[in-house]
């Protein structure tokens, strides 16, 4: 469930690492569009400033040159320097001369129809003013801008202050004074417009991109359709794409490589003894001679975040070849210490067995580890036996040494699962043992017909010659308990009496025992051990 979860979670990853480089480019070129195109729009609204004062500084020239001296205004002489002023003028349409606040001549001529002076709609520095949509009388035309200095005033077209564009999406504005539109290069929202009037501003909505400036008394500004804008992605996409394609290919793959990496078995183990996922039960040892729980023999248990359990056949060879035997055997001794201080301070005869690998057993990296956490505690060495397998004592001069420093620390040593490697005499002799626990295989073929019935009691014969402590395995019934007792076997373990318990259930067991000498609890415990499935026999 876990394998597939974490599956699944990698797909997932996996589909997200492949489209998130491609939406992150999509809004990255989104992002880079409209911040170019406000750009855009910034530099066409300061070149129609620029341009707008150009205009009224051609107008103010041009007024200035249209004086003459008192008295000779509207002469014939006059009126030819009007027309050919106009006619210099790049900006200027007319030009005409006001007396008593009527329209007296242009550069057409004499005006004889009555055309009032308009007020100005607003004053410029130096005598000038504007009128921002003046009607012409003497001549058909669109309503004008209109530029006045003492008696004279010329006409604008508005357009001349924005340009007219063509093949373009884009439209130029000025405006001036209170909200007061000049020119408009076509057509736009009157929302749009009041905000860009406003201004200064840049922005995007949902059909526009803008950008105001202000220089006093002007406002200029620009704006394109969006869609426009965002269609000038084409090349942009195709720039990046190949791009986003490498990113979203990089990081698939790192993805899948994450993923085959956490659900590799030796990285799920070394996460779970980091993540401290492991719990220690512990299989009472009975003394054969009174039925008392006098030990217990300490079994590591993997118990997943999702309630599984991975059995110590499946993770602890795996930890032997990948290295990780020695902070798992850190964590067994950490949980012993943990579960058991205080009933071991409580009852000073009682021991509980930590099993070492062959590599521990060979580099003696345990010890300093073991005596410090007994040191802590205050549990006495005695009181934690040191169990290794037949492979432990293989190497015998190197096991030699780690045995008597584990002895001269004051712990027991047991050689466990006697019988089912290389074992020999010799190897019992040149090792400064405490005890040799007898396999379960050889515990099993007692009373049997099995051909391996017949080394048990010479496995026996041979610890009572050497003076070991004798502790016998995966003992099931009376016949086997019975048999182990007559032959002078002292200490026995397995279902007959408990399966392998939690540190408060072996608790209980234990008092249980110690007052009733193997009563009501044993039974409870022999019960329950038909439905374990990973306890150790």
């Amino acid at each position: 469930m876990r394998r597939r979860t974490i599956l699944i979670i990698a797909a997932c990853l996996a589909i997200l690492a492949g489209l998130l480089p491609m939406v992150a480019v999509a809004h990255l070129l989104r992002v880079r569009a409209v911040a170019a195109e406000q750009r855009h729009m910034e530099e066409y609204a300061r070149w129609t400033l620029i341009r707008a004062n150009q205009v009224f500084a051609d107008a103010r020239r041009t007024l200035l040159a249209a004086e003459v001296p008192p008295g000779t205004e509207c002469s014939p002489e006059h009126v030819a320097r009007l027309r050919q002023i106009a006619m210099d003028a790049r900006s200027v349409e007319d030009i005409g001369y006001f007396r008593d606040g009527r329209l007296a001549c242009t550069s057409l001529g004499p005006v004889g129809q009555r055309v009032p002076r308009t007020p100005p709609d607003l004053r410029l520095g130096g005598g000038f003013a504007v009128i921002f949509h003046l009607q012409p009388r003497t001549f058909r035309s669109q309503p004008m801008l209109a530029m006045s200095h003492g008696g004279y005033t010329a006409l604008i077209k508005p357009e001349r202050l924005v340009d007219v564009l063509t093949d373009s999406h884009m439209t130029l504005g000025i405006a001036a004074g209170p909200g007061r539109l000049i020119a408009l290069s076509g057509r736009t929202d009157p929302q749009l417009l009041r905000t860009l009037i406003a201004g200064p501003t840049a922005g995007i909505d949902d059909h526009h991109v803008f950008a105001s400036l202000r220089e006093a008394p002007l406002t200029a500004f620009a704006f394109s359709d969006r869609a426009q804008a965002l269609g000038r992605l084409r090349n942009d996409y195709l720039l990046l794409l190949p791009m986003g394609l490498l990113v979203s290919t990089l990081l698939v793959g790192l993805v899948i490589w994450v993923s085959r990496q956490r659900l590799s078995p030796e990285k799920e183990l070394a996460i779970a003894i980091r993540k401290r996922e492991f719990v220690v039960h512990y299989q009472p040892i009975i003394d054969l001679s009174n039925g008392r729980c006098v030990a217990a023999e300490a079994l590591l248990r993997w118990r997943r975040p999702d309630g599984r359990w991975i059995g110590p056949d499946l993770f602890i060879p795996l930890a032997e070849e990948t290295g990780l035997i020695s902070p798992l055997t850190d964590l067994l001794i950490e949980r012993v210490i943990e579960d058991q201080a205080a009933l071991l301070r409580a009852d000073r005869d009682l021991h509980i067995s930590i099993n070492i690998s062959a590599r521990d057993l060979e580099s003696g990296r345990f010890l300093p580890v073991l005596t410090e956490a007994v040191t802590r505690s205050g549990v006495a060495p005695s009181q934690i036996w040191i169990e290794a397998t037949e492979q432990g004592f293989i190497r015998a001069e190197i096991a030699a040494g780690a045995v008597e420093a584990a002895r001269a620390a004051g712990h027991m040593v047991a050689i466990d699962d006697f019988g089912t490697g290389y074992s020999s005499l010799s190897l019992l002799q040149g090792l400064p043992l405490d005890a040799l626990k007898i396999d379960k295989s050889f515990v099993e073929a007692i009373a049997t017909d099995a051909a391996t019935s017949v080394v048990t009691p010479h496995i026996i014969d041979m610890a009572h010659g050497l003076k070991l402590r004798i502790i016998a395995e995966g003992v099931e019934t009376r016949e086997q308990e019975a048999y182990l007792r007559a032959a002078g076997v002292r200490l026995a373990q397995g279902w007959l009496y408990s399966h392998a318990l939690p540190a408060s259930e072996f608790a209980t067991f234990h008092q249980d025992r110690k007052v009733q000498g193997g009563g009501a609890s044993a039974r409870r415990a022999r019960a329950r051990s038909g439905g374990d499935a990973i306890a150790a026999r």
